[in-house]
């Protein structure tokens, strides 16, 4: 039985959208790029745990973190990357990330970015819907690959991207240091928001929100999270 089966939604949900999930769910059990499939699992739970300081509480120095594993196998400086990327966005600057970015190493910041954006919207629409969170997959075994795709530079970004012959928008390939996830990203991406092959159309007819409907939510979410792109 798929994890996401549609009858264990209260409303109906497009299959195209279940089917991104089973993929970024099928991803998380399996070794990445740069972490085993045990830290990845761990680096999920600890988005699903992450809460905003308490008012008034500064931001931890990452320079001053550990990058040795704890007890769930990820280092308190990754930890604090984690609550930054889910609870504190808004205060992400280029020197935060230079720093983080050069303690972790761009691609195993990157991947702990990817794994972040791709659960964080499924968790979302499980709560809204009243469907309880999925259980998180048993890590199988299996070492990270640690390859670098090739045409990769630095091109305006916090990390290298795709540039070779690159064309498409910028948020396609954000992640593209870690190529597999960002393509599950990318169907998060596709059927949460445009459906897939409608993206370049300004006017969808295929969905129950208009695109200048959609663009709103998007525009306004995006400013509630102090979104900077």
């Amino acid at each position: 039985m798929p994890e996401f089966a549609a009858d264990t939604f209260p409303r109906p949900v497009n299959p195209k959208i279940l089917s991104a999930f089973e993929a970024v769910w099928d991803g998380l059990a399996v070794a990445g790029t740069w972490w085993t499939a045990a830290e990845r699992v761990a680096i999920v739970a600890a988005t699903r745990r992450s809460l905003p300081l308490p008012l008034g509480e500064a931001a931890p120095d990452i320079a001053g973190l550990s990058d040795l594993a704890g007890s769930d196998g990820l280092s308190p400086l990754t930890h604090e990357v984690i609550r930054r990327l889910v609870v504190d966005a808004g205060r992400i600057t280029r020197d935060w990330a230079t720093a983080a970015i050069d303690r972790m190493g761009p691609g195993r910041y990157v991947e702990v970015v990817a794994l972040v954006v791709q659960t964080i919207p499924i968790d979302l629409l499980c709560d809204l819907l009243g469907r309880p969170r999925q259980d998180l997959p048993v890590p199988r075994t299996g070492e990270p690959s640690r390859l670098v795709p090739d045409g990769l530079g630095q091109e305006g970004a916090f990390v290298p991207w795709a540039v070779d012959g690159w064309l498409g928008p910028n948020v396609a390939r954000a992640l593209s240091f870690v190529p597999e996830d960002n393509s599950r990203r990318m169907g998060i991406v596709m059927s949460m928001y445009s459906g897939g092959q409608h993206f370049e159309q300004m006017v969808w007819r295929h969905r129950a929100l208009s695109r200048p409907q959609v663009e709103l939510v998007a525009a306004r979410t995006s400013a509630v999270n102090e979104c900077f792109y």
